[in-house]
């Protein structure tokens, strides 16, 4: 058979972009694309805004992408040592981010040098980034349910 006969799975033994890290492999290329659009959307709050508002963007982004990270490092442990309780640690740790992130807003006062501008359109880039990133990558992860 020639190479231009095989599939291209036959030929490279995997399909370009295919996942075969798993959970690790979703955390990994979710946070590569959060930590590229956080540094987009500092450099530009930088240059319109100034210092502070790269610093609020920094702020605002690092904390939502630091708490995505836990929550599906945490979903990867589980895969990886006790995969019966995935379902629900994951989710608790998704509601117990939100619960904390909420009391964290709600309770402690804003610092005067935080541009709350900056910090938002940080946070709410960096989550969304993240999602998509997460979906496409979970979309394309490929691993044997049963032993061959």
């Amino acid at each position: 058979m020639s190479g231009r006969a095989m599939p291209r799975t036959a030929r490279w033994g995997r399909r370009r972009w295919e996942n075969r890290a798993g959970w690790w492999g979703i955390l990994w290329w979710s946070t590569g694309a959060g930590v590229a659009v956080l540094l987009v959307v500092c450099a530009v709050a930088g240059a319109v805004g100034g210092g502070a508002a790269a610093a609020s963007a920094l702020l605002g982004g690092g904390t939502v992408l630091g708490l995505s990270a836990l929550t599906a490092a945490t979903t990867a442990l589980a895969w990886d040592h006790a995969r019966e309780v995935v379902l629900p640690l994951s989710i608790g740790a998704f509601v117990l981010k939100l619960v904390a992130m909420a009391l964290v807003l709600g309770l402690a006062p804003r610092p005067d040098w935080i541009e709350p501008v900056p910090a938002g359109a940080a946070a709410l880039a960096v989550i969304v980034v993240w999602q998509a990133a997460e979906v496409a990558v979970f979309a394309r992860t490929r691993r044997a349910i049963y032993a061959d």
